[in-house]
């Protein structure tokens, strides 16, 4: 598991970029300006493990939208036959041109 987050001042990036840069191997790096916290530098790695860890949930909670969605609609009544159903999405398709 990776450590907590590093805390450098502004200055480390112009004067100190290569050890910073290995910092951010290991964990995010944080960098100060004034004493307050304004970036946060993260490895190219990590950002694309997080960026592709949010496009999952995201794909997740839109199926969770579709699943809660279709729970409504069974507890308000707004149902029908299988066989109903898939004649109506048959008579659709027959309508599209290829």
């Amino acid at each position: 598991m990776k450590n907590a987050i590093s805390i450098r001042p502004s200055k480390d990036l112009r004067n100190n970029y290569a050890q910073i840069s290995l910092l951010t191997r290991s964990n995010p790096v944080a960098i100060t300006v004034n004493g307050k916290e304004d970036t946060v530098v993260l490895s190219h790695e990590d950002y694309i493990d997080q960026i592709n860890y949010i496009a999952e949930l995201e794909a997740k909670l839109a199926v969770y939208v579709h699943l809660a969605q279709g729970e409504d609609d069974i507890k308000l009544g707004r149902v029908q036959e299988f066989n109903d159903a898939f004649d109506d999405l048959l008579d659709e398709l027959d309508t599209v041109e290829l």
